[in-house]
């Protein structure tokens, strides 16, 4: 598709996208990918409108594959499990509410049902692309799924809404202006896009919960941030 690529496998010595390798006692699944030419996407609205507007084309470009099991992402359920996750986390309590509020308001919120979905990237960051000319190529689909298109616009709105704030409303505005000109945007995933920005952090909680070994003191450093941003009023 002009003005799109993405990171292909490399195909092991028997033709098969990925290989099966045992790791710790569990077997594990591992692939190798072409590296992708070109520049970082700077931080900048006239690259974000580009991502944006790329980000379109590469759901409209996964519509078409056809694949057996897709790992689902269903919001309300990412929540339950980021619940579950953070159990094991000392103090964590007052996270585990705010994810419990915002999974509860979801649940409420009529806009939430039959938003459009399809395939989704899944870790939708200007990070995992780069630029050459006006094309736009991706990569790190490791969180690919299958949900509403919004759990990617949410995951990079999510970053822009977490640095400078004196830039967060130009490149938000730069990403959806981007969007629209491939995919516009129905009233309803407009009014539930704050969901989705709210649940890119929560996804973040969840990634830490299930892979990392943090410190107390920077477990509560994060707690703090998150929560700050779960009980926000966004408007977008």
């Amino acid at each position: 598709m002009p003005g799109l690529d993405v990171a292909r496998p490399i195909h092991t010595v028997d033709g098969a996208d990925c290989a099966c390798l045992p790791f710790e006692g569990v077997n594990r699944t591992a692939g190798l990918f072409q590296a992708l030419d070109g520049r970082p996407i700077a931080n900048e609205p006239g690259d974000v409108v580009l991502f944006g507007s790329a980000l379109a084309k590469l759901h409209g470009a996964l519509a078409e594959i056809e694949s057996g099991d897709v790992r689902a992402l269903d919001p309300v359920s990412l929540c339950a499990r980021s619940v579950v996750s953070l159990t094991r986390i000392p103090n964590s309590a007052t996270i585990r509410r705010a994810v419990e509020r915002c999974r509860a308001e979801m649940l409420a919120d009529p806009t939430m049902q039959a938003l459009p979905s399809g395939n989704c990237h899944g870790d939708a960051r200007l990070a995992n692309a780069v630029s050459r000319g006006r094309s736009v190529g991706f990569f790190d689909f490791d969180d690919c799924g299958y949900g509403p298109y919004l759990i990617d616009l949410g995951t990079a709105v999510w970053h822009f809404a977490v640095g400078e704030p004196s830039r967060t409303e130009a490149l938000i505005a730069a990403i959806l202006r981007g969007y629209e000109t491939e995919r516009s945007l129905s009233p309803a995933e407009r009014r539930a896009l704050p969901h989705f920005v709210r649940l890119a952090q929560i996804r973040a909680l969840l990634f830490l919960a299930e892979f990392c070994v943090l410190e107390r003191d920077l477990w509560q450093a994060v707690f703090g941030r998150a929560t700050n941003l779960l009980e926000r009023d966004l408007t977008i």
